[in-house]
């Protein structure tokens, strides 16, 4: 996404998943996106989710009413804010984690701040995967993961 403007915040977004499971973000903040391909709706959704053995700030991102990138916070993130979404990169069925440490992070992820998921989520079962980590705050790191994501399953 190349320029992004605020358009709305709210409180309570509901997402139906594809499942039929309902979700609310307790807050919202939608931007308009222009890309080259053209214009385009981002949300980002908070809410908390029990996830890799506590309560964790959860941020869904969507273009155009279709999520793209999920973040889950760091065991640190009430002192440091910040938040890690796995890379995951297409696989025989599908898409798969891109193992931390084992393989190299895909080039085109060389624009964002990268750590092994089990560095910054310490927990039994977590996935041993590269991750995306950003501050909460950095709304436009947030989008562009979504966006280079989004671009990724166009292919």
């Amino acid at each position: 996404m190349l320029s992004v403007k605020i358009a709305d915040v709210g409180k309570n977004y509901i997402f139906k998943w594809p499942g039929g499971q309902k979700e609310t973000y307790h807050y919202f903040v939608e931007y308009t996106t222009k890309a080259e391909d053209g214009r385009h709706v981002a949300r980002l959704g908070f809410c908390e989710r029990r996830v890799y053995g506590k309560d964790r700030i959860r941020i869904v991102i969507w273009i155009d009413e279709h999520p793209h990138a999920e973040f889950l916070g760091a065991d640190d993130f009430k002192s440091s804010g910040e938040v890690l979404s796995e890379i995951k990169i297409p696989g025989q069925i599908g898409e798969r984690i891109c193992r931390y440490p084992r393989e190299s992070v895909p080039e085109r992820y060389a624009m964002f701040s990268l750590v092994g998921l089990p560095r910054r989520v310490k927990y039994k079962g977590v996935h041993k995967a590269w991750a995306v980590v950003a501050n909460i705050a950095d709304h436009r790191t947030l989008i562009a993961l979504a966006g280079l994501k989004r671009l990724e399953r166009r292919k």
